[in-house]
């Protein structure tokens, strides 16, 4: 996924309940690179911590929370823009492989 396209992939994110849901729900981050794909965009995915998902962190750009609990926010990182999500029982960070 560019760095370009992590805005538009955090309003599907927000206005799309299937793919929020599914990735509430993503228990591998082969799900959660599949979801995205299946949304158009190439990204690699891990799993992270939660409380690497939820610590606070000094480059937020933007988060937010769905109306089905999935908790996302965009950060600045030393290389570039990335993506955390928190799912149900899984958090993961997803970046692009050129960034």
């Amino acid at each position: 996924m560019s760095e370009q396209q992590i805005p538009a992939f955090l309003e599907r994110i927000k206005t799309d309940e299937n793919l929020a849901g599914a990735l509430f729900d993503a228990k591998t981050p082969t799900e959660v690179i599949r979801l995205a794909a299946d949304a158009g965009l190439d990204c690699t995915a891990a799993e992270i911590s939660q409380w690497q998902a939820t610590r606070s962190v000094s480059k937020l750009v933007e988060s937010g929370i769905c109306a089905n609990g999935l908790r996302w926010r965009s950060l600045r990182g030393p290389g570039g823009l990335h993506v955390q999500i928190v799912g149900g029982s899984v958090s993961f960070g997803l970046w692009c492989p050129s960034c």
